[in-house]
């Protein structure tokens, strides 16, 4: 341990976490509507998911809130547009296939030089697996001030025939902007990830890829476009491997989990947020859980947590963080900032 602890200090851990922001849809969308429109009994969709609202795009596009998120986050922060010069958009969703995601926020942004602008798709981990690139990028020093925005339109493919997942879902943006540390930085303590493949088609879309193209495939593709999860078999991989991945991310630190003081998991479910808190031990109080009313916003979830909390004003200088989170692939992924 003395040796992964070392090694950790090796290079630049330091960043500044510049500013943070969130888009939200206007439309928001209930669970006793839901209940009504699929016919389900009243309470049900609420008590399946754990999600009492959230919201749904109507007019909104993936760049769309993505800019609005992107703005915010400018707003509270202490420099400017132009000192950005990185965009890295990390979501699962995407508005189109090619160009990437990134090119086209880049393009609807007042950029008055070129930067470079790409994405990073690791579903619900996106974001978390941008800012560990983001840190190495920045602790190179190959830019100074680096923004990742994920804007995720999950009510597109929800396959309403399943009641634990058709009501789980939100619409949502999230930006944050960070830069080479300066005075008052944060310092990155440790990240790791995992993937285990075996549960790669635990969660999955299987259409607009090579492998299920619309023009090759006969009869309705509606399938392929929807949203599919086998909901058992994550929760059980889940519970098999979260304890052992954050015992090894820990032992990269000198920390033990009661020395966290704030965990930011992805709001995947409410059963799996209350698993996570039992299994790991978490004291009440220090999990961030936004589910109840935005569900789960894939890889917006995890930044909307973050610039939730850190907008509370409950958090102090040295406080220690944790954002952790699994995906589709299966994946784990965290990382432990020291709040400066």
């Amino acid at each position: 341990m003395d040796s992964q602890i070392r090694n950790m200090n090796d290079f630049n851990s330091m960043i500044n976490i510049r500013g943070t922001g969130i888009a939200l849809p206007e439309h928001v969308i209930q669970s006793v509507h839901i209940d009504a429109t699929q016919d389900w009994p009243e309470g049900q969709t609420e008590k399946t998911t754990g999600v009492a609202s959230r919201h749904y795009v109507t007019h909104e596009t993936p760049t769309s809130m993505a800019v609005a998120a992107i703005e915010q986050a400018i707003d509270n922060s202490d420099i400017t547009l132009d000192d950005i010069d990185c965009i890295i958009s990390a979501s699962s969703t995407l508005e189109q296939l090619i160009p990437c995601s990134a090119a086209k926020i880049h393009k609807q942004l007042p950029l008055t030089h070129p930067i470079p602008a790409f994405d990073i798709n690791m579903t619900c981990l996106s974001a978390v697996k941008a800012l560990d690139v983001a840190h190495a990028l920045l602790s190179t020093q190959r830019y100074k001030n680096i923004l990742i925005v994920s804007s995720e339109i999950a009510s597109i493919g929800l396959d309403w025939s399943v009641r634990e997942t058709g009501g789980l879902f939100g619409d949502g943006a999230a930006a944050l902007i960070v830069s080479q540390a300066t005075q008052n930085a944060t310092r990155v303590v440790a990240s790791h990830f995992e993937t285990y493949s075996e549960g790669f088609e635990f969660c999955q879309v299987r259409g607009y890829g090579t492998l299920h193209q619309p023009s090759k495939t006969e009869g309705e593709y509606q399938p392929f476009e929807l949203f599919e999860m086998k909901g058992k078999s994550v929760f059980k991989m889940t519970t098999h491997h979260i304890k052992g991945f954050v015992e090894r991310t820990l032992a990269k630190t000198n920390y033990q989990i009661d020395d966290l003081d704030w965990v930011i998991p992805h709001q995947a479910s409410q059963l799996g947020l209350q698993h996570i808190e039992k299994r790991l031990n978490i004291s009440p109080g220090k999990m961030v859980n936004i589910l109840k009313n935005r569900g789960n916003q894939i890889a917006a979830s995890i930044p909307s947590a973050l610039h939730e909390l850190l907008q509370s004003g409950k958090v102090s200088t040295g406080d220690k963080v944790m954002l952790l989170g699994t995906s589709a692939g299966l994946s784990f992924g965290a990382i432990i900032l020291e709040i400066g």
